[in-house]
Parts: C-alpha cells; structure tokens; sequence
C-alpha cells in the first residue's frame, strides 16, 4: 500500500515567501500527499494567503495559533493534526525539488529493510543554501553514504554535542530537511517548546538517545534561503545552544568535558559575533587548558570554515547581534 506522506510547514509574518513555499510541496512528484501549514499567529497577510491557498487546493489544511508560541510548538501542532504515516518538514521561506518527498521516503524505507533491524530512522537531505547576497553554498548533512549503516545512537548524540568524529557523521540536520514517520515523532513527544532556536538539534539528540538511525542524502534537494528575521540573532543562539548542553549535560559524563563544550561553544559566538579581541583571548585560554582538545576542534571545524563564514555574513548583514 502507498503510504500517505504528510508535508508539514510553520508560518509566521512569511507573506512574501508562504505561496512559493506551498507551491513548492504542492509540486512534489509524490502521491498520495497531505499538506498542513501552521500559522503561528503571524501578524501580516500570511493567513488571507494560506486560506487563498487552501480554498483552491483540497490537500492543504491551514491551522491557526491562538498566539505565538515558537517553531517548536507549532511543530508539535503539526504532528497532532497529521494524517500520514510519514511527516516531511519544508519550512515557510524555502523550496524543495520535486522528487524530494520521495527519495527521503525511499531511503526510509530501504535504509529500515536492510540496516535499521527495528531501530527509528530519519532521514535529511543536504541543501543548497541561498544567501542574500547573491552566493550559494552546499550545505551536506549526516549519513550521506550509502549502501552502509548510518550513524546512530549515542556517536551521534556525542558528535553533537561534544564535536566527537564520527564517521560519514559531519553535516547538519535541519527539520527543513528532515523526514521520518509519524510515530517516531509522537513517540519522542515531539520538539520541546522551551526551544524557540536549536530545536531541531534537541530534537535530534534525543532521537540519538533513543537509538535513532541518521540516514541522509547527498542530493540538494531542499533550497534554503537565509531570510533575514528579526527572530534570528546571535543572542538567541548562543542562549538555546548553552540551554541544550546544559539540558543533556549527563551525556558528557565529566565535569571537565562540560565545560569545554560551554567553553568552545562561547568560543564560536565571539568568532561569529566578530568579537576579535575576546576570540583571541578566548583562544589562547582554552589551547592553554585544552591543548589538544582545542587543536582537535579546530581541525574538525575547517571543512565547515565557509558555512559558517557565510552564517558570520548573514547576521552581521543586519547587525543581528
């Protein structure tokens, strides 16, 4: 039986992107499809657009927040209203190619037939990424090599968390890219609200505590432009990154390896922020404590040099701070 796919996207003040987006999941090559768009309260024209939308497409179903609750809250909405066994994530300001829905669900279903042996799977695609000024990067994501177990388990959950290598495991796993089944989402209990920022990776930490197989595509199939948002500052990523080391701390299993993570990850922010003086010293303190382990990370940070090059770009672009 063809399984019911479910492509489950958020909105907030997304005017000028929400027809584009759902145009984008209407056009998926796979059948049968359900689309269900969140709006978390926005306060522009995204919901006389959506029910536009809606009244001339009888696969989309629109939902309202009564207030603003956060990505992860309307997330969760969009879990409890779906019909289809498998969930498939687009969000309200990019695009997906057309055979993505099903070449996400076909990986699925091969990578559980030959590697998962019962264990959840959940697969991302890697993205092109659109910057507002014009450049575009390939963004990979884990797990993109084939015809081999993917990363899982607890490796995983460690190289998030503490940057340990893990083979075929570097790239990230955004939800714009994400798909797995409907169940596993409900079975974990969702995206924590608490998370307005980093959410997805919560959430993937939490799948990798729970075994949660990583299996990826290499293909770009998700075109995800760099809006620029309030919403988005350097502040709030600091804030939820520290709140999600602080909330899986017992993964670290030393006070010691805690601490550097905190340590490295304000490291990060002040390169981010272009804060030079306190990189600097920020630097040479924790190469002091941590030799090695600081020439570790450096050295697991340079295939990701540009992504976050252009990342720095995007929030100094606004002053986003």
């Amino acid at each position: 039986m063809t399984p019911l796919v479910t492509i489950g996207m958020t909105a907030f003040n997304a005017e000028d992107s929400i027809a584009r987006a759902v145009r984008s999941a209407l056009a998926q090559h796979w059948r049968p499809l359900e689309i269900v768009v969140v709006d978390d309260a926005s306060g522009d024209a995204t919901g006389s657009i959506l029910a536009g939308l809606a009244a001339a497409h009888p696969e989309l179903r629109v939902f309202t927040q009564p207030q603003n609750g956060g990505v992860a809250a309307a997330r969760n909405r969009i879990i409890a209203e779906a019909k289809g066994e498998f969930v498939c994530f687009f969000d309200d300001d990019d695009e997906s190619e057309p055979e993505r829905v099903g070449a996400q669900l076909g990986r699925i279903l091969d990578y559980e037939r030959d590697f998962a042996g019962g264990a959840p799977v959940i697969c991302h695609t890697a993205r092109r990424v659109l910057h507002a000024d014009g450049t575009t990067q390939i963004a990979p994501t884990m797990g993109q090599v084939p015809g081999r177990p993917a990363p899982a388990g607890l490796a995983v959950a460690q190289r998030i968390l503490a940057g340990t290598p893990l083979e075929d495991g570097d790239g990230a796993c955004p939800t714009c890219s994400q798909m797995a089944r409907t169940g596993l989402y409900r079975a974990l209990g969702g995206f924590d609200p608490e998370f307005r920022r980093a959410e997805d990776t919560e959430f993937c930490v939490r799948l990798a505590r729970a075994g949660g197989h990583f299996a990826g595509l290499g293909a770009p199939l998700v075109r995800q432009r760099m809006t620029l948002t309030a919403d988005k500052t350097l502040a709030d990523e600091r804030r939820y990154a520290l709140a999600l080391l602080d909330k899986h701390r017992d993964l670290f299993g030393s006070a010691v390896r805690y601490r550097f993570a905190r340590d490295w990850l304000e490291l990060k922010h002040h390169w981010l922020a272009r804060r030079r003086l306190a990189f600097t010293a920020s630097l040479l303190r924790l190469g002091g404590t941590h030799p090695l382990g600081t020439a570790q990370r450096l050295v697991r940070a340079l295939p990701n040099f540009g992504i976050n090059r252009a990342f720095r770009r995007f929030h100094a672009a606004k002053g986003l701070r």
